[in-house]
């Protein structure tokens, strides 16, 4: 998997203040959910209106 530094940010990218309780949830390449069933490798998209 291609890893994803959390230090390196773009302006099109969220803002940090962003990820709060009710705001996004930090997600790193290779984060893995639901006991193994998913597994993060790669981010589809930027900005607040097409974070996924």
């Amino acid at each position: 998997y291609s890893s994803y530094s959390a230090s390196i940010m773009t302006e099109d990218e969220e803002d940090w203040e962003d990820y709060v309780k009710g705001g996004y949830h930090p997600v790193k390449i290779g984060d893995v959910f639901s006991d193994g069933r998913y597994t993060v490798v790669r981010k589809l998209g930027w900005g607040h209106f097409s974070t996924v």
